[in-house]
């Protein structure tokens, strides 16, 4: 499944011109992961579909 994403993310992550640090790259992978799979509808067993439940699966991924 990673690989047939591939190719859409590295276009994402070459239109940011790279990263600073390991740091900022991984959590704006990560950033870009999480909002795809919300947008595809992934993640709706994790939220069932409300904001408030796309919050908390947002704050749990970042560890916020």
């Amino acid at each position: 499944m990673i690989e047939c994403d591939h190719g859409k993310l590295k276009r994402i992550i070459n239109a940011t011109l790279g990263f600073k640090s390991m740091k900022t790259a991984y959590a704006t992978i990560k950033g870009i992961e999480v909002m795809r799979a919300l947008r595809k509808g992934q993640a709706s067993a994790f939220y069932s579909g409300d904001p408030l439940g796309e919050m908390r699966l947002v704050s749990r991924v970042f560890e916020m």
